[in-house]
């Protein structure tokens, strides 16, 4: 069977380094079957990359290995891994980038692979993703034991990206949020899940008050966006398991005027 190689960067498609990876991944295992993850994560923002991984990474198949390259640190000191999880190889720099998904999943084995053999035989500083990560996981495709890949290392010597908690008042039906990504779209996506949601226990079409510290919006609780008129609020359980606020036809970020990271109050009717 084929191995999945999925690759997520902050490249864009102007240039021409989304293809130099594929590339290097052809040019050692023609038989590699490589997906386009998303090339358009915000340059440097490693935590959307974070979040992003985690919640697509169930829809892969086993053994699939994701090659995550958003890395402001590339040519520092950061460490270039590789982590084998339950069900999944990641291989990535050393900022969190990848340990979301490495928790949820459960880590079997880390290595540290920055002085790898495997890697291409002249290294940049400035494009690891060619020289280092894009070969690894070729070579990880091609049967290579991680144990050859690169140095053992203990799973709590990664770096660990932190993921605010929501905090939850149920007597008061409040909840402090936090944004954990801003779609296309405008669409927030906070922290809330839908196990917490379920202890609030919103009914469908109550009102939700969104406080961003300078205003406060009324919102409905819906099945989807499409259920309120054109322009306005609607709160619902996305795609991915997590509270969102959109706009119907509109864009709920710029409206609220908020950005990822930052904190809403909640207050459910």
């Amino acid at each position: 069977m084929k191995k999945i190689i999925a690759l997520m960067t902050d490249y864009g498609y102007k240039d021409p380094y989304v293809g130099v990876l594929k590339g290097v991944i052809k040019s050692i295992n023609p038989d590699a079957e490589i997906i386009d993850l998303t090339h358009g994560v915000e340059r440097h923002n490693i935590l959307e990359a974070t979040v992003m991984l985690a919640v697509s990474a169930r829809y892969f198949p086993r053994n699939t290995i994701f090659v995550v390259v958003v890395d402001p640190g590339v040519g520092g000191e950061r460490k270039s891994i590789v982590i084998e999880t339950n069900n999944y190889i990641l291989v990535g720099p050393d900022n969190g980038c990848l340990s979301l998904l490495a928790e949820i999943d459960g880590i079997k084995r880390v290595f540290d692979v920055s002085n790898s053999r495997y890697r291409l035989p002249v290294v940049s500083s400035t494009f690891h993703g060619r020289d280092i990560f894009a070969p690894v996981a070729a070579w990880i495709s091609r049967g290579i034991p991680l144990e050859e890949i690169g140095v053992e290392l203990k799973p709590d010597e990664i770096v660990r990206m932190k993921i605010e908690k929501p905090r939850v008042d149920l007597e008061n039906r409040v909840v402090e949020a936090s944004i954990l990504y801003i779609d296309v779209y405008g669409n927030i996506m906070t922290n809330i899940d839908e196990s917490l949601l379920q202890q609030v226990k919103p009914a469908l079409w109550s009102s939700i008050q969104i406080s961003n510290y300078s205003r406060v919006y009324e919102c409905k609780y819906v099945p989807s966006f499409s259920w309120v008129r054109e322009g306005e609020l609607a709160c619902y359980i996305n795609s991915w398991g997590y509270f969102e606020i959109a706009v119907f036809k509109g864009d709920a970020s710029r409206l609220l005027g908020v950005r990822q990271g930052e904190r809403l109050k909640l207050k459910f009717s």
